[in-house]
Parts: C-alpha cells; sequence; structure tokens
C-alpha cells in the first residue's frame, strides 16, 4: 500500500483546496435582506459595456457580489433552468453598483468562442456584501423578476440561426420587416392565407417581441429548439404594450442538410474504421516500432515482477501477472514519493484540484498562456540544475523551451478557436460530451492536442551518449540519477501539461448533459465536476507514463534536433489549419458530423491500439504484423 501512502498528501491537499474554494459556501448564513435594489439597466448589454444596478443602502467603497438565479433563453437551444451567474460589481455611489461586462461575463451568459449566442436572462439578481463583522451574514439585497438580454461579439453561431430563422418564417408563412431598434420586435408585414401563422391568430401589424421567451430583435431569435412541437411566440400590436402569447406549430420544420444524414454517416465512418484498423494489416514501419516499444514494456515490466523475469504467480493468468507489475511500474513514476519533494507534486495536484471551484475563485483570473510557460520555465531550471557545467546547463534549458514550443503554438490554436486566453472561457466554449469538445472540433485539434501532451515526455535528464539509447532498446536503460528535486519537478510539469490539456481540449470540468451555469448553481455538481477533471488528469498522466515506459530515453540535442526538424514545422501547419476551419465556420450539424467522426475513429483506434499491445505484451512472442488476419 505503498502507492496509497503516497496519494494522502495530495488527497489532503484537494480537500483543504475545495474547502478554501468552495465549500466554505455552504456553512455561509443566509444573507440578510437589508439593501433596496430597483432597477437593473441597460436591459441590453454587450462585451465592453456596463451593468448598472439601483438601489439604496449600498455601502460605499465595498466590493459586491451579484448574483443573477433564473433561467438562460437562447435561439435555437433548449432553455437552461435554474443557472447562477456571479460577477464582482463595484459601488460608485449610495444608490448605484456598476458591473463591467468583460469576457467572462460574456462566457457565463452566452457560452464560450464559438458556441457564444444571443442570450435572455429571465429570474432574480442579488447584490450582496460581506459583512463587516467576523462570522456574521452578509448583507443583501434582490430584485425579483429581472429581464436582461446579452448579445456576444461576432460569433460563427450568427449566420446558423439567420438560415434557422429564415426557414421557419418561410414554414410559418410569415413576411417580417427588420427592426427600428433594440427592444421592440420584428413587426409583422404579411401573413400568408392558410399558413400555421394564421392558425395561430398572428395578423399582419402585429410585432412579435418574444419567442420561447427570447426577446427578438431580429430574424436569428425565431429558431426553436431541436424536437419542439410547438413554439410560444409573444405578440402585441403596435399601438399596445400587452404581449399576447400565440401557440405556433413548428413541428416538421426542415433540419439543415447535414443533420438529416448525420446518424447514416457515423456508421458509416464507424465501420470503416473498424474494418481498416482491426481487418488490415499495419504498415511494416509502424509494425517494427510498436514491436520495438512493446518489447521495452515487457522488458521493463519483467524487471519489477516479484517473481522474476520469466515466473508467473500460481493460479494467475499471465496477462494478470503483467498487468500488475504494469501498474506498479506506472505508478512509481506518476504517484508522488514520501518526504521533502512531494511537495511540489501536491503543489501541481492542489493547483489543479482549487481550480474548478467557484467561477471567480482562480479559473476566472487564470491564464493559460502564464501557466503554460510557468510549467516550461519549471522544467527548464530542473534541466539547468541537472548539468555539472554552466554552460552544459544553459544549452539543456534553452534546449528544454525550444521543445516546448509546439505545444505553446498548440495553446495558441485554442486561444484561436475560443478567443481567449481565460482557462474559464475556454471552459465554457466545451460540453460535458466527447463531441463537444474542442479535441474534436476538427483534425487539427486533435493534432494539437498530441502535440501539447509531447510536451508532457520532455525529460530533462535525457542521457548524452547514444549508447545509452542503443542498450535502452532492450529495456536496460536507467535514466542518470539526478536527485528527487528534479524526479518532482518533472512528475509536476507532467501532472500540469495533463492538466492543461484535459482543460484546453477534453472539456475539463463540465459534466455531460449540464450548462456551465447549472454546473455552478449547485456545490455537488461543482465538486463532481472537479473529481471528473482530475480523473480526466489522472488518466492522461497514466497514458504518459505508458508511453515513457515503451520510448527509449533520447538526448535533448537529438530531440531538440527534431523539434525543429519537423514537429515545430508541424505545430505551424496545425495552427494554420484551426485558422482555416474558423474562417471557414462550419454549421453546427456540420461540426457535429465532424466532431462524432473524429469521436469514433479516435475510439477505434484506442481499441486497436491497446489490443495489439496485449497480443504483444503476453506470452514471449514478439508482435506481428496483424494478429487478427
Amino acid at each position: 500500500m505503498n502507492w496509497l501512502r503516497s496519494l494522502t498528501p495530495v488527497a489532503l491537499l484537494a480537500a483543504m483546496a475545495w474547502l478554501s474554494a468552495g465549500a466554505g459556501s455552504c456553512s455561509q448564513q443566509p444573507a440578510a435582506q437589508l439593501i433596496d435594489v430597483r432597477e437593473v439597466s441597460p436591459s441590453d448589454v454587450e462585451l465592453g459595456d456596463r451593468i448598472t444596478i439601483l438601489g439604496e443602502g449600498f455601502p460605499a467603497g465595498r466590493p459586491a457580489r451579484v448574483t443573477f438565479r433564473g433561467d438562460l433563453l437562447r435561439p435555437g437551444e433548449r432553455p437552461i433552468h435554474r443557472a447562477e451567474l456571479i460577477v464582482e460589481g463595484s459601488v460608485v455611489g449610495p444608490e448605484q453598483v456598476e458591473v463591467p461586462f468583460g469576457e467572462v461575463a460574456q462566457a457565463l451568459f452566452c457560452g464560450g468562442g464559438d458556441r457564444a449566442a444571443h442570450t435572455t436572462f429571465r429570474g432574480e439578481v442579488e447584490v450582496a456584501f460581506a459583512a463587516a463583522a467576523p462570522g456574521a451574514a452578509p448583507v443583501a439585497g434582490t430584485l425579483r423578476q429581472a429581464v436582461l438580454d446579452v448579445r456576444p461579439s461576432a460569433s460563427p453561431r450568427n449566420a446558423e440561426v439567420e438560415q434557422q430563422g429564415q426557414r421557419l418564417a418561410a414554414f410559418a408563412g410569415l413576411q417580417v420587416g427588420a427592426s427600428a431598434r433594440r427592444g421592440i420586435g420584428l413587426p409583422v408585414q404579411a401573413v400568408a392565407p392558410g399558413s400555421r401563422a394564421e392558425a395561430s391568430g398572428i395578423a399582419a401589424g402585429d410585432v412579435i417581441a418574444t419567442f420561447d421567451g427570447v426577446r427578438v430583435d431580429s430574424l436569428g431569435d425565431l429558431s426553436p429548439a431541436p424536437g419542439e412541437r410547438e413554439a410560444i411566440m409573444g405578440v402585441r400590436r403596435v399601438d399596445s404594450p400587452n404581449v399576447t402569447p400565440r401557440t405556433l406549430a413548428v413541428e416538421g420544420l426542415r433540419r439543415p442538410a447535414a443533420a438529416e444524414f448525420l446518424a447514416s454517416a457515423l456508421l458509416l465512418v464507424g465501420a470503416l474504421a473498424i474494418a481498416l484498423l482491426f481487418g488490415s494489416p499495419m504498415r511494416p514501419s509502424v509494425a517494427t516500432a510498436l514491436q520495438r516499444f512493446i518489447a521495452r514494456v515487457r522488458a521493463r515490466v519483467a524487471a519489477v515482477r516479484p517473481e522474476g523475469k520469466g515466473a508467473t504467480a500460481a493460479g494467475q493468468a499471465p496477462w494478470d501477472v503483467t498487468l500488475r507489475a504494469l501498474s506498479t511500474l506506472v505508478l512509481r513514476d506518476v504517484l508522488p514519493p514520501t518526504g521533502a519533494p512531494a511537495v511540489i507534486d501536491v503543489a501541481a495536484c492542489a493547483l489543479l484540484a482549487a481550480m474548478p471551484f467557484g467561477q471567480y475563485l482562480v479559473a476566472a483570473h487564470l491564464d493559460v498562456g502564464l501557466l503554460f510557460a510557468a510549467a516550461a520555465t519549471l522544467l527548464a531550471a530542473a534541466a539547468f540544475t541537472a548539468e555539472t557545467s554552466l554552460w552544459g546547463g544553459m544549452r539543456a534549458a534553452a534546449q528544454v523551451f525550444l521543445q516546448h514550443v509546439p505545444g505553446a503554438i498548440a495553446v495558441g490554436s485554442v486561444v484561436l478557436t475560443t478567443g481567449s486566453l481565460g482557462v474559464q472561457e475556454i471552459e465554457h466554449a466545451q460540453g460535458g460530451w466527447p463531441w463537444d469538445w474542442l479535441a474534436f472540433r476538427s483534425p487539427a485539434a486533435l493534432t494539437a492536442l498530441v502535440l501539447l501532451l509531447g510536451c508532457a515526455l520532455i525529460d530533462p535528464r535525457a542521457p548524452a551518449a547514444s549508447k545509452g539509447i542503443a542498450r535502452s532498446l532492450e529495456g536496460a536503460f536507467v535514466a542518470p540519477p539526478s536527485g528527487p528535486w528534479v524526479d518532482a519537478v518533472g512528475r509536476a510539469h507532467r501532472i500540469v501539461i495533463a492538466g492543461l490539456a484535459g482543460a484546453l481540449f477534453l472539456g475539463g470540468w463540465s459534466l455531460p448533459g449540464l450548462s456551465p451555469a447549472q454546473q455552478d448553481a449547485q456545490q455537488v455538481l461543482e465538486t463532481a465536476g472537479a473529481a471528473w477533471w482530475l480523473m480526466k488528469t489522472a488518466g492522461l498522466a497514466v497514458a504518459v507514463s505508458l508511453v515513457r515506459c515503451g520510448l527509449a530515453p533520447t538526448p535533448l540535442a537529438v530531440r531538440t534536433r527534431a523539434t525543429v526538424t519537423w514537429v515545430a514545422p508541424l505545430s505551424v501547419v496545425a495552427l494554420a489549419a484551426t485558422a482555416a476551419w474558423m474562417w471557414w465556420s462550419p454549421t453546427p450539424a456540420a461540426q457535429l458530423l465532424v466532431s462524432g467522426a473524429l469521436v469514433t475513429v479516435a475510439a477505434a483506434c484506442g481499441v486497436a491500439l491497446l489490443q495489439r499491445l496485449k497480443h504483444g505484451g503476453v506470452g514471449g512472442a514478439d508482435a506481428h504484423l496483424s494478429p487478427f488476419l
């Protein structure tokens, strides 16, 4: 149980991070309603605006916590109920609080990146201030039945929802004009006789004020949610402020062409992937590389078997023994040992564990570029200290920095896709399901993920002589000792890179089927999201460790030469392909088709690779080109 004792400091520090960042909110006393909140203006905001909250009793010079609780309504999407969004404000007078509407607030309301959409918030707004006396309840005031329209910056979804609105208008028999100004709706110019719009009671001269709760200002707001049969349109006369709900039948509205053959295309891609990956022989060069990989793993696994290199335990299958020895080998590489050097590993785990808690505590102020640069600098410092001479240390540190260039370009591709450096905005640009992850947006994004994870394979203790490489082909090479602190820095670097890869490309702490607003509204869901992200990080760290077991240690100079020769150019090509993909801006249906196909192919490749590794890792014979034929 040595691995369990090694994991104890990580678990304790993660629990402390949870208590300090999020769990403490569960034990707070209810806020005392001593403030009068009367109005929120303007009712329509964009990026760069300031939300003004008017009321009485605001303490001067105190930071305010403004909480929006209610429903988020977006065109073409199902409503998000019981959302809770928290932003920071400042008191500019005894009757006024201002909230700057920046990128973080926009991502909370509208979603991040290319998923951002016009959102109508309907609910209550609470303005709270921390109590002056320690332990006392905070002071707060609440405005009921507040309505706020939030419009994001230019988003690829705008053209798609505009087309959906045009299809809806033609399908319902509506001819609408342009809105004179925001907030007054779309005027109905004509209604086709015998149309669905006429059957619902809409007539020429009416004004469409709302559509499924979304305040209407353009055709893009007339987009029903997927699978919806009836939409509720709020209609009023031009000279009347009263809005009358009208039920419009939308069943049978034609979906985009890409959505109609989505299921068939995914089945075809899955069948082709299975046939090619499981039924066809491997290329000789790939088979040779895989055979060498398996030989190294088998040699290193045999070295840690308690029964010896060739024996197996009585009553156990060879695969069970191999799997147990492999687990021991991986745990030694992933988990921190006991002692002072474990502080670095624990600090890295605690940073990742605290990030998902609180919308504005950690993730809202964390820059992914800064975090990646810090990890690269830490490993470069380890490479510098591992050398015996000043010049050798400087050269090793420079080579480590150069090997991080492809990973930095991969991070840049994520920033290009989401339009933000903030972890929280990048998180909100993704979803909980695999086809909503950035890694499967395009083949270039999947390549960028591999390039970022490749940074976790950088080893500052790599041998300087080619003789060590030759010995490592037989599994006998052991990296030269360089001290427990250098080992701890290497483990912390791999943990941070794995956590970054999970947050930037694999959905981070987003739970499947839940929006960020729903997840942040409940402490239990927030904790579950943090655990889900740590599981992804652990899985990536284990995968990196398995790859390290099968790869021969490469001198820093050789790896740097390979980085400059082909890895860095590949990352530039991936970045250019990402830019081209963003310029193309595929429709949501086409994007779902591409993402689903990539998920299917990636899953089939993973299963095929595991099967081939299992076949080559058990028994005495080496792996052949295609054991399935």
